[in-house]
């Protein structure tokens, strides 16, 4: 189960160094469903803009076991507390198809 997941990553850490040299944020996930006995691994690389509280994101998201592109997701959010990083969100994306998924409207609350 793990090398499966090792060696993915391995390949990928490169290309998420030199994302961040070109000023674009990424994130590496991985999974492992104990029920299913299915582990996933996926990547997202994007860029956040943000200007008095108010940041909109956007990144393509890949599946990298199967290496195949996942679709893409936008998400508009403004922070409402900054000390308790409390914010309001609005996100939605396009899926493999180019169809528009649903729209969600959320909150956060980090703590």
């Amino acid at each position: 189960m793990f090398r499966n997941l090792l060696l993915p990553l391995l390949i990928l850490l490169p290309f998420t160094a030199q994302a961040g040299l070109l000023g674009l944020d990424s994130q590496i996930k991985g999974d492992y469903n104990i029920e299913t006995n299915k582990s996933t691994l996926t990547s997202q690389v994007g860029k956040t803009i943000g200007l008095y509280g108010l940041s909109v994101t956007g990144d393509i998201d890949f599946n990298v076991i199967d290496f195949a592109y996942d679709g893409m997701d936008f998400k508009a959010e403004y922070d409402v507390l900054e000390l308790n990083s409390t914010s309001l969100y609005v996100s939605s994306g396009l899926n493999t198809n180019w169809e528009m998924e649903d729209i969600v409207v959320g909150f956060e609350f980090n703590f």
